[in-house]
This record gives structure tokens, sequence and C-alpha cells, in this order.
């Protein structure tokens, strides 16, 4: 079993993360500081360090540029959790030689596939770095000799003499070379015995297509413009020399691995929709008059799609957005979720603001970039005066109008801080009158329906959620 180190001082992000890993059957440790995580891996031996960017003690750069000067420790594998884009800092992170970067907030899927590669990470491969330019040789072992071994060689027939003692994994191959140009070295490269498949990398600065034609016709893989981009040149060979350790792989491994990753990611997408029960659970539970509202909404905004006729697919989503659809409510004080007399219209307007908040926590999650439409515009009425941006009508997004008959539903039969719920025949008025001005009359239409099939009312919430 892998020991993971994560190391982030906010404490939801550290909580998702090792709830993430840990159901993967990963030992996790976490530390919010720097100075925590340079005392716990003085003190044992971990298989990787997932290390946050951006900290108050110091910097994930700083604690790494300390971890690589102390022998017992440098060589930790550690790839960067980041909210952060700046080229400075994955300029550093890179060069001190870290294997990925973890946009925040990350998916499961996305956290789980970025460790399980940093944990497979071979030993360093060997790279044939090939340019008549002594400082281009330079500054090639200086980007390449970050994350792997570099040999070189000034001509086109020491190359060929340096593949012949020891085959490297990948060559990087200057285009224009006096004597013999790379082309000319491709070909004698394909030509020695096991090498017919060394992936080549032409490095040039011509940037015409023809020029382009003609290194693929010859056979490299891929190329590389001069001058380099540091991020760009380093993925690009990484993932070059992954589809080569692939290719080399046996088809009994990958079929294995390919049955593996199948079970894997049925987990992951358990793993997913655990994390959304987990925050759906976490915003009723600021509520102990609604406790299980999210999930309710969830289960009616799901049965009027289907009653709609979308698609299985299409259902399943729109279960997971409503149940997200109060997630903006973790921001707002509990006194005002729970007062029970009426609010002042100061109280009230941070109420509405839970819209604007929850679009901006799940707007960050670009993988499922239709997450955050139930939390920002469930509270719109269809004849444009609701809020936050007063849209009317069609201009809803469906799933919005959905969400908002199955949300005022809910409210309407369960017990609240300021009330109890409301008998069916009273619930049935209200939806039938705001059709066509509150709701969408398609839509309420439908939970019209569903309420008259209700003879017990048996479909409302109660108090405990069931």
């Amino acid at each position: 079993m892998a020991k993971i180190l994560i190391v982030d001082d906010d404490e939801m992000n550290l909580m998702v993360t090792d709830m993430v890993l840990s159901e993967m059957k990963y030992d996790v440790s976490t530390a919010s500081s720097g100075e925590d995580c340079i005392a716990m891996l003085m003190r044992e031996p971990y298989d990787l360090l997932l290390l946050d960017i951006e900290m108050q003690d110091m910097s994930g750069i700083q604690v790494l540029e300390q971890i690589r000067d102390i022998p017992k420790i440098r060589e930790i594998k550690t790839v960067f959790l980041t909210a952060s884009s700046h080229r400075a800092d994955m300029s550093d992170a890179i060069r001190l030689g870290a294997l990925d970067f973890i946009r925040k907030p990350a998916l499961p899927e996305d956290l789980i596939g970025a460790v399980r590669q940093a944990l497979q990470a071979r030993e360093k491969e060997l790279i044939l770095a090939v340019d008549d330019e002594p400082m281009n040789l330079m500054a090639t072992e200086e980007l390449f000799g970050i994350r792997y071994h570099v040999r070189t060689a000034s001509s086109g027939s020491e190359a060929l003499q340096s593949i012949q003692n020891e085959k490297p994994d990948l060559v990087l191959l200057d285009l224009h070379m006096p004597g013999m140009d790379g082309l000319e070295v491709l070909k004698e490269i394909h030509e020695m015995d096991g090498c017919e498949n060394l992936p080549v990398v032409f490095l040039t600065a011509d940037d015409d297509v023809d020029t382009e034609a003609k290194i693929f016709k010859a056979g490299a893989i891929d190329f590389i413009a001069k001058p380099f981009v540091m991020e760009v040149a380093l993925e690009r060979i990484r993932r070059l020399l992954e589809l080569k350790h692939l290719q080399d792989s046996l088809q009994d491994e990958v079929e294995r691995k390919t049955e593996a990753l199948l079970e894997s990611n049925q987990k992951i997408r358990k793993l997913s929709n655990q994390v959304i029960y987990a925050l759906a659970g976490a915003i009723d539970a600021k509520d102990s008059y609604t406790n299980g509202h999210s999930k309710r909404v969830a289960e009616y905004s799901k049965e009027l799609a289907r009653r709609l006729g979308k698609p299985e697919a299409e259902t399943n989503e729109i279960y997971n957005i409503a149940l997200l659809h109060d997630v903006g409510k973790i921001g707002i004080p509990i006194e005002i979720i729970n007062k029970p007399g009426k609010l002042t219209e100061e109280e009230y307007n941070a109420i509405k603001n839970h819209t604007i908040m929850g679009h901006n926590i799940l707007s960050t999650i670009s993988e499922m970039p239709s997450l955050s439409i139930g939390a920002h515009w469930h509270h719109e009425r269809y004849d444009g005066k609701g809020y936050p941006d007063g849209i009317a009508g069609e201009d809803i997004p469906e799933i919005a109008r959905i969400i908002c008959v199955a949300d005022c539903y809910d409210a309407m039969s369960s017990d609240r801080s300021y009330r109890k719920a409301l008998p069916q025949h009273i619930v049935r008025e209200e939806i039938e009158r705001g059709k066509g001005t509150q709701f969408d009359p398609r839509v309420a239409e439908v939970m019209l329906q569903m309420i008259d099939e209700d003879k017990d009312y048996r479909m409302r919430g109660s108090k405990d959620g069931n």
C-alpha cells in the first residue's frame, strides 16, 4: 500500500483529498504547514508528497527547495496541488523535479489519475541530445536533466556511436548540422538493429509546413520548436516516453492493466458520487429543520426529468446538479439559516446571495460545467421576477426550471423553522397558481400529476429526511 503525505493549509481541500485517496486504499497522512511536512518526512518514509503551492507559513516551492537540500528525503516524488497558473511557480516546480500539477479543486478521477501516474513513474529515462552548438547542448542538459539522464553528442556520427554503445529511451535531434543533417541521422538510426522504433524528436527553429512534413515523413515522432518553452517541452517529452513504454509492453500486460483500470474507473465514478453526497450532506447539516432537503429535491428533479422524456444519463446528471443546488449556503451564517422569525432585509439579501456563492464554488469544476446551473438559477422565476439575474422563460436553463419546481415543492411539504409542512391540497394550489409566473408551465404540470398520484401524501419529506 503506497504511503502518501498531503500538505495543504486549506482544511476543506485537505479533508476532501484525504477522503478520496483513503477510499482508494492509499495510506494517507496529512499536514497543514511546510514545517510539519518536513518533520513528518524526516520521521518516516513516504512514496509520494502532494504539496500545495500557496501556503501561509512558506510556499510549496520553498518547502520543496528545503527538501531537496536534505539528503535523507531529497528523492521524494512530489506532485503540486495548485489553484494558481503563475508561470514562475510552474517553472520553479519543474526545476525542482515536480512530477505533475493537480489543479484545485480536483475531480476525484483527475486526482487519482495523477497520483497513480506519479507512483508508477519509472527511474529516470536516458535521453540522447544531438546538436552541433555547445550552448544548445548545455541548455538541453539543464532543461531535461531535471527529470531525465541526458547524454550529448555534437555530430551525427558521434550520435550513432553513442547509440551503439547504449541505446537511449529517446533522441532529441537537431535538424540542421554540418556533415550529416538530422534527417540523414534519423535514417541511419532506424536502420540500426533494435532501433527501428526508437523515438526521435527533432529540435528546429524552422516553422514552415514543408519542414514539418519532411520531419514526419522521415519517421520522427514529434518536433520541438526552438527556443524551448520549458513546461511545454517537458510535458511533450513525458507524454512521448509514456507512449513508448506503453508500446513496448506485452499484450497480456496491457489487457491486465486495462481490466484493472475498468475496475478502478468504476470505483472512481462511485467515489465522485460519494463526494457530491458528502457536500450535499454538509449543506443540509447547517439547517436542522430541512435535513435531507437536497436529496429530496434531487429525487423530485430526477423524476420530473424522467417524466419530461429525458434519457437516463441526463436524469442522473440532473440528480447530481440538484443535490448541490444549495451549496452556496455553506457560506451563509448558521444563525441566519436557522432563524425562526422573519428575516431582516439584510439577512434576506445574505440568503439570496447563496445562488452566486454556489455558482462560484461549482463553476471552478471545469470537467463538469453544468454542475453550477442549478445553484445559480434555481430561484429565477418564469416571469422574470426571480434572482439573481432576473431572467425569464426559456432564457432560464431547463435544468434550473426543473429544480425550481422541485425545490418549492419540498419547501412547502417539509417542516421549516418558521412553520409546519403545508397540507397537500395547499401545496397543489400553490403549484397551480405559480404556473406561468413562478414556474415553467410544462414542468409545473408534471409536478401536479405527481401530486395527484400521491394520494396518501407519501412523497413529501419529513423532518428527519425520510
